[in-house]
């Protein structure tokens, strides 16, 4: 099996991002607040959108190398 060029180049992005999901979901949990019914979907939600925008925070992308670099 081969992975695609932009998995490759960005997997430590994609674990960042799951390990903050999980660490907010903890978070959350601890502090008590109660998600019942249709809430916590919406938690969800909300954690994977926030986790996957500080990745791209935290995470840069390096620069696309030239064809000149590559050879």
């Amino acid at each position: 099996m081969t992975l695609s060029t932009k998995l490759r180049r960005d997997w430590h992005y994609y674990a960042f991002a799951i390990g903050l999901i999980f660490i907010l979901n903890g978070v959350i949990g601890l502090a008590g607040f109660p998600t019942e019914g249709w809430k916590s979907y919406a938690v969800g939600l909300v954690t994977w959108v926030i986790s996957f925008w500080l990745a791209g925070k935290i995470i840069r992308r390096r620069p696309e190398a030239t064809a000149q670099e590559r050879d």
